[in-house]
């Protein structure tokens, strides 16, 4: 009995949004009730590896070309409204306006449209007109304007716009033209000089800069979350301004210069901004700088942040930031650090520089034990994953729950995940070490999950 054919049309279709569309149309061998079923999927993701595979047979039988492939399918599709609609590795536009047309004939609500090896396409003018699109990413292409100079998508929340020609005046098309516009990504854009965003529906900006991405004032005083990452240089000039609204900052990038001012100047112009920020997640490049500033006494304006997540390798070139960053966040209660592999020197330091980093990890800590005034009030939850027993590194981290344990006077939890497949006997000299330390609050909870199968 095939219990799977009963199912109601729209559960096929969920189970079918899983699924590569080419196993979605495999389906139609399965019987004869399955003959046609795949015709009615509102899910339609022509992807790279579709993309690939059909050119690939094309040049052998010499017929049948992707956008050929993409028309046939596009011909037997009879659901009346599409949930997704992706086009990957777009080699010319000549067979995108009748597949816009179809696009708006069936209500998308999620297009992306790509383009492969041919960059900066004009999009065709129809696709600013997209009455029913929520979700729209488009890449290697250039955004204009609409015929009439205007934009309207009325629906849209979520835009990516990847590798692409930008200016600042399309830039506010797009933004007044986008009235419920929830969440903007901006990756490698070029031509963009400012950003400014002042609808009050945009809560989310992602900002991916390489080489080309030139940003050198941001100003969106309703933004909950601001996520910046990629590699940035200082020819970008990139600034932060007016960010008063913002919760959740997340730091994933790197600068690419070796000049020690120009690196403190920047992280501690950032930092300025984010002072009232409750959630602040950093990566190793930007913990090591502020490691730099911490052994080079530079002061940095509190921080009101609530949460911190750390992307370290906890080494010695992070142990000084991450100490920094305990001392600023007065009004930490909880700390989350995820051992990352990258355990080596990310910037070039001079031998002055490099010689105040050798220094004794649990000397270093309780050097500076009476600045942390988080770990006295506020610190109640820590949590430190990927643990590794063999690492050289292992002190450090040691050394950092140690003194975390022996001064947070409000701490209630503390879990400590080892890496997986890991042995106990690996762990268990590890698992006494932690077990043995002091702790200020003697109803921490101390969880060693993962240690021991």
């Amino acid at each position: 009995m095939d219990l799977i054919s009963d199912l109601p049309d729209a559960v096929i279709h969920n189970i079918f949004s899983f699924l590569p569309l080419e196993d979605v149309v495999k389906t139609s061998v399965l019987s004869k009730r399955w003959r046609s079923t795949w015709t009615t999927t509102p899910y339609l993701v022509f992807d790279e590896k579709i993309a690939q595979r059909v050119e690939k047979i094309a040049k052998r039988v010499g017929r049948d070309t992707f956008p050929s492939f993409v028309d046939s399918i596009l011909r037997r599709c009879t659901s009346p409204a599409l949930k997704r609609f992706h086009v990957a590795d777009l080699w010319s536009d000549l067979w995108l306006e009748p597949w816009l047309s179809f696009a708006e004939e069936r209500r998308v609500e999620d297009f992306r449209l790509s383009y492969y090896l041919m960059p900066f396409f004009g999009l065709p003018r129809s696709l600013y007109r997209l009455s029913w699109v929520v979700s729209l990413q488009v890449s290697s292409c250039r955004l204009s304007l609409g015929a009439d100079g205007t934009i309207s998508w009325p629906r849209l929340k979520v835009l990516s716009v990847k590798d692409a020609m930008l200016s600042d005046h399309v830039l506010e098309g797009i933004l007044s033209g986008s009235p419920l516009l929830e969440s903007l990504e901006l990756c490698e854009c070029r031509g963009i000089n400012s950003i400014i965003i002042d609808a009050k529906s945009v809560k989310e900006l992602v900002l991916i800069g390489v080489t080309f991405f030139n940003v050198e004032n941001i100003q969106a005083p309703h933004l909950l979350s601001l996520r910046v990452s990629g590699t940035w240089y200082p020819y970008s000039k990139f600034r932060l301004g007016d960010i008063s609204s913002l919760v959740k900052a997340q730091l994933y990038f790197s600068f690419e210069t070796d000049d020690k001012k120009i690196l403190g100047d920047f992280v501690e112009e950032l930092f300025e901004k984010l002072c009232g920020v409750r959630t602040i997640i950093i990566n190793d490049w930007c913990l090591q700088v502020l490691s730099l500033l911490e052994m080079e006494g530079v002061q940095f304006p509190f921080l009101k942040c609530q949460n911190l997540i750390l992307h370290a390798a906890v080494s010695q070139w992070d142990l000084p930031g991450i100490a920094y960053m305990l001392r600023s966040s007065q009004c930490l209660e909880k700390l989350y650090i995820l051992q990352t592999g990258n355990c080596y020197l990310k910037l070039k330091l001079d031998k002055e520089s490099e010689k105040r980093f050798n220094f004794d990890e649990e000397d270093f800590l309780w050097s500076r034990k009476g600045n942390f005034q988080c770990l006295a009030k506020h610190l109640k939850r820590v949590k430190i994953t990927g643990l590794e027993a063999q690492s050289f590194r292992l002190k450090y981290l040691l050394a950092l729950i140690k003194f975390i344990l022996g001064e947070t006077l409000v701490l209630e939890k503390m879990i400590i995940n080892g890496r997986k497949h890991l042995q106990a006997s690996e762990l268990l000299g590890v698992h006494q070490n932690i077990c043995s330390y002091q702790r200020a609050c003697r109803s921490a909870e101390v969880n060693l999950e993962g240690f021991f199968c």
